[in-house]
């Protein structure tokens, strides 16, 4: 098994060799990284399953590209990232996270926030 340390090397070098990397919007960029644990449920949260914070670097295969992303949260049916391209619904994709565990998603949505940053939900593929 890898040390921390090692995990984060690893990623780094796919990170910084990706075709396009997601950029953090400012307004979010200096406390991005700071959430941990669960997340706050609204009154009229109409989610099967709760969610929890997964802030990070990941990397995402889409065909032959590869992508710099950011992780936002996790739930038992999807999880939710910062993509620097628009996927689209029903598209499937892979995800390395830095542990060097991959995941088939499928895209659920796909939001723009900024330049090179855009809000995608998705699902467990199977």
């Amino acid at each position: 098994m890898l040390d921390l340390s090692d995990e984060r090397e690893l990623i780094e070098s796919a990170w910084e060799t990706a075709a396009a990397r997601a950029e953090l919007p400012p307004s979010v960029a200096r406390r991005f990284f700071e959430p941990k644990g669960p997340m706050r449920g609204h009154f009229d949260n109409r989610r099967t399953f709760h969610r929890y914070y997964l802030r990070g670097k990941a990397i995402l295969t889409r065909r032959d590209t590869t992508l710099g992303i950011y992780t936002k949260d996790i739930s038992r049916q999807g999880i939710c990232f910062l993509s620097p391209v628009q996927l689209f619904p029903k598209e499937r994709v892979k995800l390395r996270m830095p542990n060097g565990t991959e995941y088939e998603l499928e895209i659920a949505r796909c939001r723009r926030e900024e330049d090179n940053c855009f809000e995608c939900g998705t699902r467990f593929a199977f």
